[in-house]
């Protein structure tokens, strides 16, 4: 049975600044080593401050005052005139048609008994249409109202069920007093998935699933903070869950217009402690941070892009692309390294005996695509379609196959691009986009699919002699394959063609005849430079001490925990902003040189673990308090990464390309 996926195979292959030594560190020892921040659209990192109420916006409350007043005086105005000012101010915007208006009056004086209702003549100005509709309102209310039926304006008596409509009537609107329909919300959560603490607060209130929007998930391995948003759901219907939640809190509620909507944001601020270092000097880790700091790091799609097992996504997707149907269900389906008992007692009993209606049994059911196969094979009652049975996964899970072949062939690009040009500055030849805009945007959604003609397309261009020095290494860019997109003139087109000839494909040859796998392709920038990085090395005795405080810590006013001079241990804990296109693993692993990979960071580990084991059942039981407040919890050992992860089991805050389907694999 084939290994599990390195980072080697999928093109993550070379460094920004190689001369500077690795070291060995344990990553996410504990859910507060790896803390997230979202940062929202005006640049703001999201954090839990308060569990305050919003106050109606004193504004809001005195425009609607004034408009209430106003509508009372005009009320009052009305009552003060006779019928014959109110029908002569109608004849005005009737223009002082006389036989219409005695119609109109004749209807009035009857009661609609005599005339059921006046039919106007044909008006093609809006404004006054507008104007007829305006005086029928303010003066006849009650008695007579004005329509459009079949085409023509026409006034008729007033009726008992032109009560409830609700057309063009001002009234008290205690949204928009409070700021907006909208109620936004932070959501801080410790070991927990976005959607699974969102499906939690949905089933206590038992309001439907529609009504939370969010910007993107979170990683679960971790301790995040992002906006939520919920429609027409008050603050004090929210802030009274928070005696019930367990490794989540919701606060900083405010009132805003607007839903948040998937890519909402503009990134993430991280704080990540790597605990028990060894390295040859703490000058090492400066000289690493300052790397990162002022080079950056290469843009690389991380290893959850590609999947922890012995079947890596992108070898479905390429079998996908190749149209061979049969292999990418069998690369779906097969018996693989490093899954859970069940999953793999699953495949082996499917691999020996093909019956889906046991296997569906047998499947776990988060297994998506492997289940919509079984169900496929299962209701057509043949195995012989295969191509249906993969249009039965869902499409961005069916997707996210071929983006990860194309993500795997960018990897393996930008890695000859820097070992023949290196990562300093742009040369001749290289590619270029001068919509910043439209490219972050692309990037933030995967930066596969691209946008054909959309108005996120994007267009490159080729560095010449004249123009290359008005560009650095950080405007370069790579494209991801597709049928839509340009390729560098120097060494790396040719490149693009010698890799993927070697998987019968061909990079100027990205049309397929179903249009769903016909990929235009994009382009994402070689090289990351985080925002505001900053670092401390520290000492420590105790093996599972917090190192760093959460949100809820500086809200519990819990002390900011200190190094110790000489202790045993050394830590590194780092913060830094990234973009949403960019993984916080690649950085990690520019400041440490070591392997991402699931299976790498297990093994690397292994010791640990052992070494340690003594003082992890000491604290394993010290994750609430008294009073039963959140409090940091740790991870139970001091593996980064678990031998039988999920890819999201790393990391997934790459927020735009989520899905709601939180529980998704591939």
């Amino acid at each position: 049975m084939a290994a599990n996926m390195s980072e080697d195979i999928v093109g993550i292959q070379t460094f920004v600044d190689p001369s500077i030594p690795g070291f060995s560190a344990t990553i996410k020892q504990r859910y507060s080593d790896f803390i997230v921040n979202e940062v929202d659209q005006e640049n703001q990192a999201v954090h839990l401050t308060n569990y305050d109420l919003p106050q109606p916006d004193p504004e809001n409350i005195k425009i609607r005052d004034q408009r209430i007043q106003e509508k009372e005086e005009k009320a009052q105005a009305n009552k003060e005139m006779t019928d014959e000012d109110k029908l002569a101010e109608l004849a005005v915007v009737l223009e002082n048609d006389e036989e219409t208006m005695v119609q109109v009056k004749k209807m009035l004086d009857s009661y609609g008994n005599d005339v059921e209702f006046v039919n106007l003549k044909p008006q093609e100005d809006k404004a006054k249409r507008t104007a007829i509709h305006a005086v029928v309102k303010d003066r006849f209310a009650g008695r007579m109202v004005s329509e459009t039926a079949e085409g023509t304006m026409r006034l008729r008596m007033f009726k008992k069920k032109d009560t409830f409509d609700r057309r063009g009537k001002s009234k008290t609107d205690t949204w928009t007093d409070l700021g907006g329909e909208f109620c936004r919300f932070c959501l801080f959560k410790e070991n927990r998935e976005t959607m699974e603490a969102l499906n939690h607060i949905t089933a206590t209130l038992r309001v439907p699933g529609k009504v939370f929007s969010i910007a993107g998930t979170k990683d679960r391995r971790g301790v995040t903070s992002q906006w939520v948003t919920a429609h027409k759901v008050k603050a004090e219907r929210l802030v009274g869950l928070n005696k019930n939640l367990h490794n989540m809190r919701i606060g900083n509620f405010s009132y805003v217009t607007k839903g948040l909507k998937l890519g909402d944001l503009n990134g993430n601020r991280f704080k990540i402690t790597l605990r028990n270092v060894t390295v040859d000097s703490e000058e090492t880790l400066d000289r690493s941070m300052a790397s990162l700091r002022d080079k950056g790091f290469i843009n690389y799609f991380g290893m959850q892009r590609f999947g922890t097992g012995s079947v890596g996504t992108h070898q479905i997707g390429r079998a996908i692309l190749r149209g061979e149907w049969s292999e990418a269900v069998d690369l779906i389906m097969k018996p693989r390294v490093g899954e859970r008992a069940d999953a793999e007692k699953a495949r082996v009993q499917w691999d020996q005996k093909r019956d889906p209606q046991e296997a569906l049994k047998m499947f776990p059911r988060q297994w998506v695509a492997e289940t919509q196969i079984l169900w496929s094979y299962k209701k057509a009652g043949h195995q012989k379609n295969h191509f249906e049975a993969l249009g039965n996964i869902p499409r961005n899970l069916r997707m996210m196959y071929v983006h990860a072949y194309q993500s795997y062939v960018w990897n393996h690009m930008v890695t000859e691009r820097i070992r023949m040009f290196g990562c300093d500055k742009a040369m001749v030849g290289d590619l270029v986009s001068d919509d910043k805009e439209a490219l972050e945007t692309a990037n933030s959604n995967g930066g596969e699919e691209g946008a054909e003609k959309g108005p996120n397309f994007i267009r490159a261009k080729v560095l010449t002699a004249e123009d290359v020095d008005q560009y650095t290494i950080y405007d370069v860019v790579l494209p991801v394959p597709g049928f839509d997109i340009i390729y560098p003139t120097h060494a790396i087109g040719d490149k693009y063609k010698e890799l993927m000839a070697k998987d019968n494909l061909d990079p100027h040859q990205m049309r397929r005849a179903n249009k769903e796998y016909s990929l235009p392709g994009s382009y994402r920038c070689i090289m990351s430079k985080p925002e505001n990085v900053e670092w401390e090395i520290l000492k420590y005795d105790e093996v599972d001490n917090p190192l760093t405080l959460t949100d809820l810590d500086l809200l519990n006013g819990t002390a900011k925990p200190v190094g110790v001079e000489g202790g045993k241990f050394l830590a590194l804990v780092l913060n830094l902003t990234l973009k949403s296109s960019q993984y916080a693993t690649m950085a990690i692993r520019e400041v440490c040189k070591q392997d991402t990979s699931a299976a790498f960071q297990s093994t690397l580990n292994a010791g640990e673990e052992e070494g340690n084991s003594n003082s992890n059942s000491a604290s394993a039981n010290s994750s609430r308090t008294a009073s039963g407040a959140v409090t940091p919890t740790r991870v139970g050992t001091p593996i980064a990464v678990p031998t039988n992860s999920t890819k999201r089991d790393i990391e997934q805050v790459d927020d735009a390309e989520s899905a709601p389907d939180a529980k998704q694999r591939a």
